[in-house]
């Protein structure tokens, strides 16, 4: 209902603008499509073209080659898992009960 009230603007630009005149539907299409479409195709390229240079290293059903990530792991890798006590592990890294820290929030 508020919005059906409303009513146009009615404002006319101060008398000291200049009149741009019409702009040609040529200029429109390179302003409004060419420009942001190449704009476009640059991003795409700078993106993909240093991975095309390095080509696939990897091909699906491959045998990994390189060496294993494991990202939020222990710090000495997968090496270290062998080395942690399981203790270690389950009381989160102190051997004993946990007194502060962690999840519950207990400081």
């Amino acid at each position: 209902m508020v919005t059906g009230l409303t009513g146009t603007a009615v404002a006319a630009p101060p008398n000291t603008w200049e009149d741009p005149g019409q702009v040609s539907p040529l200029r429109a299409i390179l302003v409004f499509v060419l420009i942001p479409l190449g704009l476009f195709v640059l991003i795409t390229l700078l993106v993909y073209i240093p991975s095309m240079r390095r080509g696939q290293s990897y091909h699906p059903g491959q045998v990994w080659r390189s060496e294993p990530e494991w990202f939020g792991g222990p710090r000495g890798g997968v090496d270290a898992v062998d080395d942690t006590p399981p203790t270690a592990v389950s009381a989160g890294g102190g051997g004993g009960a946990v007194e502060r820290g962690g999840a519950s929030g207990h400081w």
